[in-house]
């Protein structure tokens, strides 16, 4: 009868840093390279994200001039014409309206902004889809009578 030897773990000398342990993907080349991939999208993500905040920042103060400018437009007319007639005072009200939404969109950040209108959304569903309904409608009117 032959006993045959069989070498075990307990005999070799085992190093645990020679081999790779599925539990935690920063010890193989692959866990630091999909590391630096990540680090690598989310800089990237980042510095879009910063950017595109800049431009809608920049969109924001254009439209906060123009504004403010349909708001002086309004307040001319309005001052231009006399009398009773009480679609003056709506165009004074109008104008009014539109310098303080001017204002809020200089003064505030967008983020805040979207936040505020994310609120009023929730609280006021039907309210918010019928002023955005309205400012749709608004916008393509404008479009349209500035083509022409």
């Amino acid at each position: 009868m032959s006993t045959a030897s069989y070498s075990t773990t307990e005999d070799r000398d085992f190093d645990p840093s020679d081999r790779w342990s599925g539990d935690d993907p920063s010890n193989s080349p692959e866990g630091s390279t999909t590391q630096q991939v990540k680090a690598r999208a989310g800089k990237l993500l980042d510095d879009a994200k910063d950017s595109a905040q800049s431009l809608v920042n920049e969109k924001k103060d254009v439209a906060a001039d123009e504004l403010h400018d349909v708001a002086g437009a309004l307040r001319s007319a309005a001052q231009s014409r006399s009398g009773d007639d009480p679609l003056l005072g709506l165009t004074g009200s109008a104008a009014e309206g539109l310098d303080r939404l001017a204002n809020a969109l200089r003064n505030k950040d967008v983020s805040v902004m979207m936040r505020d209108m994310e609120s009023f959304a929730r609280a006021q569903p039907v309210a918010f889809f019928g002023l955005a309904l309205a400012t749709g409608f608004l916008a393509v009117r404008f479009m349209k009578a500035s083509r022409s």
